[in-house]
């Protein structure tokens, strides 16, 4: 009998007509299988010649293309499929490369400790995990064909840390228990969409703000089907693991790190001038890092404000533009961040224990009506906790605020330190404990016990 994984590929064999040059090759079913693999991702389709997809490029693809897509992809459900079900106890999606530092290290966890076989689905053609993974560990690529490839979806466990599935035309795998990971620690109704966690049945919550307003939107909602787990944030971990060992480069320097979230309300678009200008000015070492969104459509503003204060600053030798979110680098150096709404700053302060200067600028907001939630966000009530609020525009407020935040870094270093055990679960092992949970679940669904640690 065919998988719904095999039912979804020969929905799409129809597009094999539009290519000429088909070839019917064998594909292996090797974890990430290099034929396969190359097929998807190369600029030139060994079928057509035509180009390929490339999420980071921000091509948008046409017609044929797209056709050329899902052909690949028709191949890769199909390789998927033909694994046993009882060898992918647990699929994990990820949008892009960048999921990998939230799904990681449960996933390495459960391979490395509870042996558990894990297939990677990932959307990014570019995504490390093609050629470097865990041998546990299969990856393969869907990307234009995700909407039909995920409600087949049939391996007992489904992990990902997208959230909004069933509100739109990407539905949850109905055959799997779905499981959402936080990606950050902001609260749930204001920085996410209504409903953006509906469609999911077990939830890795980083700390009791999140098993509070689970708790308390479900109740509101009448949902009573979920599993709230104190599992933790992996994330924060490896950033305090980290900084602990982590040296300076630049010791006699006092770096400030720009590092805003994306939206037309943040620190660069509302006032990077001034602050580089004036931080720059003052003797600070500063670093400039923008969000990914910054260089990606999803914010068509970020080149043009990157680019000005590049030609602005440029030449300034304390001036820095990281670029890159691959290295934290920036985090582990900076004395003092100055941020807006991002989630990255309670990562910074909760991590290496050194304070935040917040622009009080309009919230990044999804949910039109978070008011009506009845609860205060995370990333609003801490605000003042690990660090001070200053209004925009205002260059002798910021400046003076960053000499208190800097000559304060002992009063800071203490109090975020008991702030991080107050506001996530299993601070330093979350990833062991997310993975326990998995392993729990695929157990559950094989109606066996979990794999012993």
């Amino acid at each position: 009998m065919y998988s719904s994984l095999t039912r979804f590929a020969g929905k799409h064999l129809y597009v094999l007509g539009f290519c000429a040059r088909r070839e019917r090759r064998t594909i292996a079913r090797s974890p990430s299988h290099p034929e396969l693999r190359n097929r998807f991702a190369r600029r030139s389709c060994i079928y057509c010649g035509g180009t390929n997809i490339r999420q980071k490029e921000n091509v948008v693809p046409g017609f044929f293309e797209r056709v050329k897509a899902r052909m690949r992809e028709t191949e890769v459900a199909r390789a998927i499929s033909t694994i046993p079900v009882s060898d992918r106890p647990i699929l994990a999606y990820a949008e892009d490369d960048y999921t990998w530092g939230q799904l990681g290290p449960y996933l390495n966890a459960v391979m490395d400790e509870h042996g558990l076989p894990v297939v990677y689905v990932t959307s990014d053609t570019e995504d490390p995990r093609f050629t470097d993974h865990h041998p546990l560990m299969s990856v393969y690529p869907i990307s234009e064909s995700l909407s039909t490839f995920l409600p087949a979806v049939d391996s007992p466990v489904f992990v990902t840390t997208m959230p909004d599935l069933d509100s739109f035309h990407i539905k949850r795998p109905q055959a799997s228990t779905c499981v959402y990971v936080f990606h950050s620690l902001n609260s749930i109704h204001m920085a996410y969409r209504p409903r953006a966690f509906d469609a999911y049945d077990v939830f890795f919550c980083t700390g009791p703000h999140h098993t509070e307003e689970l708790t308390r939107y479900f109740s509101q909602i009448g949902k009573t089907d979920y599993d709230l787990r104190e599992v933790g944030y992996p994330k924060l971990d490896r950033i305090a693991a980290n900084y602990r060992s982590y040296h300076k480069v630049h010791p006699d320097e006092t770096t400030i790190l720009i590092a805003p979230s994306w939206g037309p309300d943040n620190v660069l678009a509302a006032d990077g001038v001034s602050l580089v200008d004036t931080l720059s000015q003052a003797g600070y070492r500063v670093v400039v890092r923008p969000h990914p969104a910054f260089y990606e459509s999803l914010y068509p503003a970020g080149v043009g404000i990157m680019s000005d204060l590049e030609r602005r600053f440029g030449d300034r030798p304390n001036v820095v533009f990281e670029t890159s979110t691959t290295t934290e680098d920036s985090f582990m150096e900076a004395d003092v961040m100055v941020s807006d709404w991002s989630g990255a700053a309670l990562e910074y302060a909760l991590g290496t224990e050194r304070p935040v200067l917040f622009l009080d600028l309009p919230p990044k907001t999804n949910n039109p009506d978070w008011e009506q939630f009845g609860v205060v966000p995370i990333e609003d009530r801490m605000r003042e906790e690990i660090g001070m609020v200053v209004a925009p525009g205002d260059a002798t407020a910021a400046i003076e605020t960053v000499n208190a935040l800097v000559e304060n870094a002992a009063h800071y270093q203490s109090v975020l330190a008991d702030l991080r055990v107050q506001t996530v679960y299993n601070p330093g092992s979350a990833a062991d404990a997310g993975a326990v949970v998995l392993s729990e679940l695929a157990a559950k669904a094989r109606g066996g016990e979990a794999s012993a640690s």
